[in-house]
C-alpha cells in the first residue's frame, strides 16, 4: 500500500528498508496508547515498572457541527509510526513485543482493495447517529441490544456510527455487502496499518463496545449485525486480548515486532492499577470520568450502567467489568480555564470554604449530555449559585467538585462499589488533593493515586507480555510512593454539597 509512504515522505521521513528482526528476550515492552487528544508510545521495563515516554505526539479533532466530531484516520496512523520510531530510537535493542491501547467506540471505514479510510473517523463523543438510535427504539431493538450486549441503544457506541455511515452512504453499504469495506475501532485501524494490511482484528474488550458482541457467547451475536444493518463482511476477526495479534511491516517501523496484546483504554486503565479480583474499582478522571468495576468471570447488568469484557485470556475466557463513563467531567476544568482567562492546572487547589450548601457555587458540566447513570441531557452545561461576592476561585472549587460529585454518582450505581474500602484514582484529575479528599469524604473510604500515571499504558503493556508468560513487577523504589486520602471531618460539607447539585440536576435536567 503505497498511500502510507508517500504520506510519510510528504513529512520528511523516509521508511526504512532494513528488516531488522525481533530480538526474543529483550526486557523491553512498547505500549502504545492512542487517546482522544494525543497518541503516545511510551517504553516499559518489565522488570522494575519503570517507563518513559518515547514519543507522543497531539491529535486534530474535526468539529463539523454540535453533534459532529470526527478525526482523520490518516494523521492517526502516521502520528502513531512517528512516536512508534521515537521510542525505538530511544531503544538500545528491539523490544520484546508491542501492546496496544486506545480510546473506544470511535468508528473507523475503510477499502479493503486500497487501504485508504472511506471517511474521516466518527468519534467516540461525536452524536450525529441519533435518528439511528431513534430508528432503532421505534423498532424495539433497545432490550434486544441491552440484553445480549450488556450495553444501551445510544450514540455513544460504535454500531450506531457505522449503521449511521452506511444509511448516509449507500456506495460504502453496497462495499461492505461485497466484502469490500472493513469498519473498526481505533485498534482496528491501527493493527491493519501496522501490519501492512495483513491483519483485521480487534480484540474481545474493544468488541464488547461494538453493540454487536454477545457477551455470554463472547461471538458476534446471531442476530444483531443484520438487525442493525452492519454487514457481518466488514466487521474484524475477535481475538483474545493478549493473543498474536500479528508483526509490523518493517519497511514502515524499521522492525519486524511482535504486536501481542491489544485492549480498550478503560479496561487497560483496570488493569493497570492491578483490578485483578472482583469488586476492586478504579476511577480515572481524563477528559470524561471513568469509574469501573472489575466483575470476575460473571457478567451483571446494573440500571444507567453498561457491562463489558474487561480483558480475555489466549484460553478464549473473559472476565467482566461494569462501568460508567461521565462526559467531559475533566473537560470542565480546561472550559473554566478559558472561560475565567486564568490558568488552571490539575494540581490547582481552591482554599477550603465551609459554606452551606444553598450559598455555594455549582457547576453541572452537561455540555452535551452528562452521561451515565443519569444519562440527563439538558440544554447545555449550567453554573447555579452565583452571589455579587462571587469570583474565580468558587467557580474552580465549583468546577472540582462537580468532578468529585460526578464520580460519586458513578461509584453509588455500581452494586457493591459504594461498600468498598478503598478506590483507585488515576487520570490528570487525580492529580488535584482537594479532590481526591473530597472523593474520600464523599465515599467514606480510602481514595489511593497509585504513584505511575500512565496506568492506562501499564495496562496494555502487562496484556501484552501476558501473551509471552510474562508480567510487569513494579518496584516501589522505583515507581515511588502511593498517595492515601482518608474520610476527615468534612463528610456533611461534601455530601450536602452532592445532594443540592443532584437536585440541580433533577429541576433543569430531562
Amino acid at each position: 500500500m503505497l498511500w502510507f509512504a508517500s504520506l510519510l515522505m510528504k513529512q520528511g521521513r523516509k521508511p526504512s528498508l532494513s528488516a531488522r528482526e525481533h530480538i526474543v528476550g529483550h526486557p523491553q515492552v512498547l505500549a502504545i496508547d492512542c487517546g482522544t487528544q494525543s497518541v503516545r508510545c511510551l517504553i516499559v521495563d518489565p522488570e522494575t515498572g519503570r517507563y518513559e515516554v518515547g514519543g507522543s505526539e497531539k491529535l486534530t479533532l474535526k468539529v463539523k457541527g454540535p453533534q459532529q466530531i470526527e478525526i482523520d484516520p490518516l494523521e492517526v496512523v502516521a502520528a502513531t509510526i512517528r512516536v512508534l520510531r521515537s521510542a525505538l530510537a530511544r531503544c538500545e535493542e528491539p523490544p520484546l513485543c508491542i501492546g496496544i491501547t486506545n480510546m473506544r467506540e470511535s468508528a473507523i471505514a475503510w477499502s479493503r482493495d486500497t487501504g485508504l479510510p472511506v471517511h474521516d473517523g466518527i468519534m467516540w463523543m461525536s452524536q450525529q447517529s441519533q435518528n439511528i438510535v431513534a430508528r432503532w427504539d421505534h423498532d424495539g431493538l433497545t432490550p434486544l441490544i441491552r440484553e445480549r450486549t450488556g450495553l444501551t441503544n445510544h450514540t455513544f457506541f460504535f454500531g450506531s456510527k457505522v449503521a449511521w455511515l452506511l444509511n448516509e452512504r449507500p456506495d460504502l453499504a453496497r462495499m461492505a455487502t461485497a466484502g469490500k469495506l472493513a469498519v473498526g475501532t481505533i485498534d482496528s485501524w491501527l493493527l491493519y496499518s501496522l501490519t501492512g494490511g495483513a491483519v483485521h482484528a480487534t480484540d474481545m474488550s474493544n468488541a464488547s463496545r461494538y453493540q454487536l458482541l454477545n457477551l455470554d457467547a463472547l461471538t458476534w451475536d446471531d442476530q444483531l449485525p443484520e438487525a442493525l444493518g452492519i454487514p457481518r463482511a466488514a466487521l474484524p476477526e475477535i481475538r483474545p486480548t493478549s493473543s498474536h495479534f500479528g508483526y509490523t511491516d518493517p519497511g514502515r517501523t524499521g522492525y519486524r515486532l511482535p504486536i501481542t496484546g491489544m485492549i480498550g483504554d478503560q479496561q487497560a486503565s483496570l488493569l493497570g492499577h492491578g483490578c485483578d479480583r472482583s469488586g476492586e474499582a478504579k476511577a480515572t478522571f481524563g477528559t470524561s470520568c471513568v469509574v469501573s468495576t472489575n466483575l470476575g468471570e460473571m457478567s451483571s447488568r446494573a440500571e444507567g450502567l453498561v457491562t463489558s469484557v474487561a480483558w480475555s485470556t489466549p484460553e478464549g475466557g473473559a472476565v467482566y467489568e461494569m462501568e460508567g463513563s461521565a462526559f467531559h467531567c475533566g473537560y470542565t476544568m480546561s472550559w473554566l480555564s478559558r472561560v475565567l482567562s486564568i490558568p488552571l492546572e490539575p494540581t490547582s487547589e481552591p482554599e477550603r470554604s465551609e459554606l452551606p450548601a444553598g450559598r455555594r457555587v455549582y457547576v453541572v458540566p452537561s455540555f452535551t449530555e452528562l452521561g451515565a447513570p443519569t444519562w440527563a441531557k439538558g440544554s447545555g452545561a449550567m453554573i447555579n449559585g452565583l452571589l455579587m461576592d462571587s469570583g474565580p476561585a468558587d467557580l474552580m472549587r465549583a468546577g472540582i467538585e462537580s468532578m468529585a460529585f460526578q464520580a460519586f454518582d458513578l461509584v453509588r450505581a455500581i452494586p457493591g462499589s459504594h461498600e468498598a474500602e478503598s478506590l483507585s484514582v488515576d487520570g490528570g484529575g487525580a492529580a488535584n488533593n482537594y479532590l481526591c479528599q473530597l472523593l474520600a469524604d464523599l465515599t467514606a473510604g480510602t481514595i489511593v493515586r497509585p504513584p505511575n500515571r500512565e496506568l492506562t499504558a501499564l495496562g496494555a503493556a502487562r496484556v501484552a507480555l501476558r501473551t509471552l508468560g510474562r508480567n510487569v513487577s513494579a518496584d516501589p523504589a522505583v515507581t515511588g510512593p502511593t498517595d492515601y486520602f482518608h474520610p476527615s471531618d468534612h463528610g456533611s460539607y461534601a455530601l450536602e454539597g452532592f445532594s443540592h447539585w443532584k437536585e440541580l440536576i433533577a429541576l433543569n435536567l430531562n
